[in-house]
Formats: C-alpha cells, structure tokens, sequence
C-alpha cells in the first residue's frame, strides 16, 4: 500500500501544480523507482519498451477515426441535419425543442462518440433555437450539458475502445453493452424536461407534417446510417472494430464532399490537424499510463489491494457501491480519458476477483466518468457549454441540478442491474 500513496500522492501533488497528465504518469512512476531502486538502477531500457507498448496497438487506431468523424460532422453541416429530424420527431411535444435537444444528442452519439464533440458541435444550434423560442438559457445550456454525456454512451465510443484495448476485453461487447444504458438516459433526460417544461410553461410548436417529416428524414438518412454500419459490420464479422471505425470515416467524407458538396479539401485538412494533435495528446497519455500500470503490476500493488479488500468487503454489491463513489470522486478532478487509464488496471483485477463482468463494470465505470464531465470543478462539458451559450457560470450550474437525479439514477441502475448492460452483447455475441 505504501506503494500505491506513494505513486498516487505524487501523480496528484504533479497534476496540482500544473504538470500535464501523461508527464505526472511518467514522473510519479520514476519517483517510486528511483525510491525503491534508486537512480543509478532505474532500468530506462525497460521504460522506453514499456512506454512504446502502450501506443503500439492496432485497436488504438480507431479513436483518430472517431475523432475525424466527429469534427466531420460538425464542420459539414451534418449536425444541422441531425437537429432537423429530431425536431420533426418530438419538436410537438410540450417543451418541444428540450426534447428535440436530447434525441440529436442520441442521434449524433451514434456518429462521433465524443461528448466534448456533441457539445462544441450540436450545442451553439441548439441553443440558439431555444433561445428563439424563449426558453431560459440557463435551462438550454443545461440540458445540452447534460445530454452531451450521452456522446460516449451510445456506440460508437472513443472511452469504450479505450477501455477495451486497457482490459483486454471485447470492444464490440462493450459497444453492444452500452445501447440499452445510452437509450435509458436519454429518455430519462426526456422526462425530466417534460416535467420541468410543464411547470415553466415553456411553449408547444405545431407537429410537423407528414411532408416535413420526410424530407427531414431524407436529408438526414445518410449520416444516421453511420452507427448503423459500424455496428452491423461488427456483429456480422466483416471487420473490426478498428476497421469499422475506418469504413465509418470514408462513408461520412463520402457524403459530405461529394453527396453534400460541404466541406473542401482545405476543411478536410483543418480537421486532420486539430485531430492530429488531438490523437497525439492522447498517445502521449496512453504511453504514461502503460509506464504506470507497469509499476503497479511490477510492485504488486493491485494484488495487495485486492488482498486487503476481499479479507474486509465479502459483497460485490457493497464493492460495486464503495468503487461508484471512488470513481464518481475521481471523476469531478481528472478528466474521463486520463481516469479510464489510471484506474482501469487496477479496478479491473479487482472485479474480476469478485466474479463481476468486466464488461458491466466498464459500461457502469464510463457512465460514472460522463457525469464528472458535467460536475465542478473539472467538467470540461460544462464549461464547454457554458463558454457556447454565454451563460454565468453560477446559473448553469443552478439550472443542471435537476439533471443530476436522472443521471445518478441511471448510474444506479447500470451498476446493481447487470441485464442492463449484458442483455445485448450475451444475445447477440453468443
């Protein structure tokens, strides 16, 4: 134990002070071996390889792709689509364009899998509509923050690759896993704006018509095809998941330069080198976390841990429980992606020794992190959202409180309800 404060105190005291995440990795693990081996004996040769085999993965290759598809999206004028056959389907309902808010986000979930991606794409649209139609824009703000963490959720998921490449476990099971979850949040966003809407009074607009909705329909089908290919394509064993994610790039470049004619070659380049810089951020992370994870596992660390817990917490149930209030803690100060690498390796062991699906635990561990995404004082959707509607933060955070109920709810659910989450992938992998 004396280990794991040591290497988790300094990465903490490193990130307090300003050093980026995957250099705390590297400097916390090179402070424990230094301690234990000293200077003169840390054995660099080791930690080169090790780092290098954490970014040598094919299964990595899908988050630039998912990356480009997301920007994709956005900077073609897709996500404008996606809103218009989201408002012909639920625009009618009282509080119409909170509902409408809440399923793109579902829609486009299935298309980027970033929640950073829905909120800085989808987000200006939205709001600006439901500031036409007089809605608070504390209340628009919040509800795009809120259901922007459904981004992640729905498959496909940059978080679920992530996690399935660190606990070597299937991607497609994770993907199959998190639909049931990812369409249960949502309609418990839904209910929730239906509530809050009736007692604002906020307006009713006229159905849509049979007309309307079709030609929404027809301009928005081709994008939304996107989830459907990859996830069909997967389960039919025509690629992978990292291929998928490939096939899903070409077809969206596909239809937004040449079916669309919206975006340029030069647009395409812009997105490449944000998404280059963005992919190397992350494989500078990965890189850390597998020197770290090394540590552990060289010292033993999570084989003490588990020790130690399986002699004082004999229920999975009040194990499940004790590791969604770490996690959700761990959350609120570490953003979703560098969390998932510090705390898969020694979290998955852990379950797993308690007969608890690594899958569900997955599934159950990414909701948790989406929610640190809306929670202070990281929450980099929230401040995101905040920065897009131009909103005091202190009313922001005001109007998404009710948000958090049908959150943690169904972050309740997934954890102690394991049929939530296995359901799909044991009908249809097995």
């Amino acid at each position: 134990m004396t280990i794991l404060l040591a290497l988790f105190g300094t990465l903490v005291l490193l990130m307090a002070i300003g050093v980026p995440v995957a250099f705390a990795m590297v400097g916390s693990s090179l402070v424990v071996l230094a301690a234990n081996r000293g200077l003169d004996s840390i054995p660099y040769e080791m930690l080169a390889q090790r780092t290098l085999y954490g970014v040598n993965s094919f299964t990595l290759l899908a988050i630039p792709a998912f990356l480009v598809i997301g920007r994709l999206m956005n900077a073609s004028g897709i996500s404008d689509r996606v809103f218009n056959v989201a408002r012909v389907m639920v625009g009618h309902l009282r509080g119409g364009l909170g509902h409408v808010n809440v399923l793109s986000s579902m829609i486009f979930a299935g298309m980027s899998g970033s929640a950073v991606a829905h909120a800085g794409g989808l987000g200006p649209v939205l709001i600006k509509a439901m500031d036409r139609d007089g809605y608070d824009r504390g209340f628009s703000a919040a509800v795009t923050a809120s259901s922007a963490t459904i981004g992640p959720i729905i498959p496909p998921s940059i978080p679920a690759v992530i996690y399935g490449a660190l606990a070597n476990v299937s991607i497609a099971a994770v993907f199959l896993g998190s639909i049931i979850p990812g369409v249960l949040m949502g309609l418990s966003l839904m209910i929730l704006v239906a509530i809050m809407s009736h007692r604002r009074g906020y307006p009713v607009a006229a159905r849509a018509t049979i007309a309307q909705v079709l030609a929404a329909i027809a301009q928005g089908a081709l994008p939304m095809l996107t989830p459907m290919i990859i996830i069909v394509g997967i389960l039919s064993g025509l690629f992978t998941p990292t291929e998928a994610s490939v096939v899903a790039l070409v077809y969206c470049l596909f239809i937004a330069a040449l079916v669309y004619n919206t975006i340029s070659l030069r647009d395409f380049w812009v997105i490449c080198r944000e998404t280059a810089v963005d992919t190397a951020a992350l494989l500078a992370i990965i890189a850390g976390s597998a020197l770290y994870a090394w540590v552990l596992a060289r010292y033993q660390v999570t084989t003490q841990i588990i020790d130690i817990l399986t002699a004082t917490v004999q229920s999975k149930y009040l194990l499940l429980l004790l590791l969604t209030f770490f996690v959700l803690a761990i959350g609120m100060f570490i953003d979703s992606v560098p969390a998932l690498f510090l705390l898969t390796p020694i979290l998955v062991p852990l379950v797993q020794s308690y007969g608890i699906d690594p899958v569900h635990f997955g599934v159950a561990m990414i909701f948790n992190l989406m929610i640190g995404l809306v929670t202070p004082p990281v929450g980099t959707v929230l401040f995101t959202v905040q920065k897009v509607a131009d909103v005091p933060f202190r009313d922001l955070l005001r109007d998404i409180m009710p948000f958090y109920i049908p959150l943690f709810g169904m972050l309740l659910a997934i954890t102690f309800i394991p049929g939530l989450v296995l359901f799909l992938p044991g009908l249809l992998l097995n």
